[in-house]
């Protein structure tokens, strides 16, 4: 075990053995991890952060996630956890910088000789810097019907296959003629509402700014206006995946190209920023429950806090990590039918003197054993 000493947080998200621990929780190897985070306890705070955020994407099971698609969470973890952290050392650099007056010209000169060179790489080699009409299609792009909206409302079109798109005021959608017999794709500018209509066999295939957006079957929004400073898709219900334009062209070229994109489920959203080309996974700004998914009254009496727990959960569909045997002996009081998410659980951490915190699309439950 010495070689975890000097590891952090993406590094004991991406071992094999740490994850399989997390995954499958074997009492054997539950033993070594326990007795590993007693002997180091400078560490205990990297593997529970760790562990925690591998939890939320194995539980990501009642979604269908498939084991492609953990890959692709678990690499799109490391990603983020890795521009989380070199953002909050660039602001530290930023911060110890020392003014300068003045630099000589020769540094002007070579720094402006990088951009261009960089420019000019960054126009050869990544598909997305290029045009739309680079984005690779069975449908020509002369072959492509535009709906747009010019009015002050939002406008509804029907789509042949049966899917639902609403169009934001000064929006457009570029569709084909017809959808072929092995993907169905459209090229969104401005703000939609999409409601499609499954089809396992054709995937559904959005192209907004530099973000290509899959799904089968499900309901999301996307916001991608022409010169907006980022891109965001929101989940409604369902799942769809998040890929950068550049990242989704190479995937047909083998299966280590497939672990590009980011899984989304109900109340998740992706926030893509080109200048910065980072992609953030959030909750929504307001969560929803689920219309589809039945959901109980709120209305608890001396509830165990983890069937509460469960309840919200299954009514917004999304992940809420806790140590239930930590909270066994926990119970709650209280009616939550008129609170938002956020506010259930504030009451509830309140009620049991916990905390939670929102991390990578999902909930965290940090809490104390309850009994006296």
């Amino acid at each position: 075990m010495n070689r975890y000493k000097e590891y952090h947080v993406e590094d004991f998200v991406l071992d094999a053995a740490f994850q399989k621990w997390v995954r499958y929780q074997e009492p054997e190897q539950s033993q070594i991890w326990h007795d590993y985070i007693l002997k180091n306890p400078g560490q205990s705070a990297d593997i529970e952060t760790a562990g925690m955020l591998l939890t939320g994407v194995y539980s990501q099971y009642h979604a269908d996630i498939s084991e492609s698609e953990i890959e692709t969470e678990i690499t799109g973890l490391i990603s983020r956890i890795r521009a989380d952290k070199a953002a909050k050392s660039a602001e530290i650099v930023k911060e110890r910088q020392p003014a300068h007056k003045s630099r000589p010209l020769i540094w002007w000169l070579s720094a402006a000789a990088a951009v261009l060179l960089l420019s000019g790489l960054m126009y050869i080699y990544f598909p997305g810097s290029k045009e739309e009409s680079a984005i690779p299609s069975q449908t020509g792009k002369s072959d492509l019907i535009e709906k747009r909206n010019d009015s002050e409302a939002d406008q509804t079109f029907h789509l042949e296959d049966g899917s639902m798109v609403v169009l934001k005021p000064k929006s457009s959608l570029r569709i084909p003629a017809h959808f072929d017999n092995k993907k169905r794709e459209v090229h969104l500018s401005g703000e939609g509402y999409f409601k499609i209509s499954k089809d396992v066999d054709r995937p559904f295939l959005v192209y907004a700014n530099n973000l290509v957006t899959r799904v089968l079957g499900t309901s999301f929004i996307i916001k991608a206006f022409k010169d907006a400073k980022e891109t965001s898709v929101e989940v409604k219900e369902g799942k769809v995946s998040v890929f950068k334009k550049e990242d989704f062209v190479l995937i047909g070229s083998g299966p280590t190209n497939t672990s590009k994109g980011i899984v989304l489920t109900p109340n998740q959203k992706i926030l893509f920023e080109p200048e910065a080309g980072i992609l953030t996974k959030s909750l929504v700004d307001v969560p929803q429950m689920v219309p589809s998914v039945k959901t109980s009254s709120f209305v608890y009496r001396n509830t165990p806090v983890k069937d509460v727990l469960t309840d919200i959960e299954n009514a917004y569909q999304v992940d809420i990590i806790f140590d239930a045997e930590m909270l066994a002996e926990c119970t709650f009081t209280a009616t939550l039918s008129n609170q938002d998410l956020l506010e259930k659980l504030s009451i509830i951490c309140e009620a049991i003197e916990a905390k939670y915190e929102v991390l990578d699309g999902q909930v965290i439950i940090y809490g104390k054993n309850c009994v006296n």
